[in-house]
């Protein structure tokens, strides 16, 4: 790791590990800082991860007090973080050095929308591994898969088959075909499942089938 992702890495995980011991408030790492694991190595200048705090009783803005006390900044300033998460149940912000963005994805079970569903499916099934240094928790090979699937962009579907090609003979396929039924992604892995290696010809089979 580029030293200043390092060094906001160390103190992302050193919070979140800090905050699931001492309030219960459970995370796992997602999105592009897994690729390196799960797909092919790129570089990612974000850092994602989800966690549950209303199912401690916890709200955004005593939320954000934690992140105040631990030397985090707003992007802007934390009214305005505050506002936009209770609004998409995204906080997003810097870390001590103020060069790293965090985007924080805030579990909310009560939205029926396939971007949040994925939330709650990823918690249950999240994985300790040891990356970069420090045991964390990590999106399993599966829900990582899926939330690229979800999100549907250029990137996100030249990942999941990254992921597809490396894992497929270790991924849990039964739970992939119930979830993709889930969350409204039967077509795209189905087209994972047909031997497509190439993202260019994923994007085209997707919009030949629409």
């Amino acid at each position: 790791m580029e030293i200043r992702f390092e060094n906001a890495y160390f103190q992302i995980i050193k919070f979140l590990e800090k905050i699931e011991r001492e309030y219960g408030i459970k995370y796992y790492l997602v999105g592009g800082i897994l690729v390196s694991i799960y797909s092919e190595t790129r570089t990612t200048q974000d850092i994602d991860f989800v966690v549950d705090i209303y199912s401690v009783n916890y709200n955004i803005d005593t939320y954000i007090e934690l992140l105040r006390k631990n030397n985090f900044y707003p992007l802007q300033d934390w009214i305005a973080a505050s506002k936009l998460a209770k609004d998409i149940q995204l906080l997003q912000f810097l870390d001590k050095q103020q060069v790293i963005k965090f985007d924080n994805y805030i579990i909310d079970r009560k939205s029926h929308s396939k971007y949040k569903k994925i939330g709650p499916l990823g918690l249950n099934r999240r994985v300790r591994i040891n990356f970069g240094g420090l045991k964390c928790w990590v999106a399993s090979k599966e829900d990582y898969l899926l939330s690229k699937l979800v999100f549907g962009g250029w990137q996100d579907y030249t990942d999941a088959l990254g992921c597809w090609l490396r894992y497929q003979d270790e991924l849990d396929k039964k739970y992939l075909e119930l979830m993709s039924k889930e969350l409204e992604t039967q077509r795209e892995y189905t087209l994972l499942k047909s031997g497509i290696d190439d993202p260019d010809e994923f994007f085209k089979n997707l919009k030949d089938h629409q």
